[in-house]
């Protein structure tokens, strides 16, 4: 089973994320900020992070650099507020597989569960 990992500071998105993924058929963890996204990233080893990119201690842009650090495999997709160029540019830039903005619109987080699933193979 495709391991998620959920990484926001707002528990109402983080949490109704957590249970989309999970009712998709994937196995889901959650942390609510960038030093509990780092622990359980190494703890739980999931194969695909939804990284918030402003989170209240850590940088998205460095966690996700960080944890590429510890496994170039992971797919990591950010969240965020601002849907801007400059935003998709960075996003990019930066390696992710995507970016969903928010709040979460449920259609494209479809979308990219299901995308996911066909790049794991399942």
């Amino acid at each position: 089973m495709i391991k998620i990992l959920v990484c926001d500071d707002e528990i109402f998105a983080r949490d109704a994320m957590a249970r989309i993924i999970k009712r998709k058929g994937f196995d889901v963890v959650v942390a609510s900020n960038g030093e509990e996204c780092i622990e359980l990233f190494k703890k739980e080893k999931p194969e695909v992070v939804f990284l918030d990119v402003m989170l209240p201690d850590l940088d998205g842009d460095h966690i996700h650099k960080y944890l590429k650090e510890l496994n170039e495999d992971v797919n990591v997709y950010y969240i965020t507020g601002s849907d801007t160029v400059f935003t998709r540019e960075n996003a990019k830039m930066a390696g992710a597989k995507g970016y969903l903005q928010k709040p979460v619109d449920i259609d494209l987080l479809f979308k990219t569960l299901d995308s996911i699933k066909k790049d794991f193979g399942e």
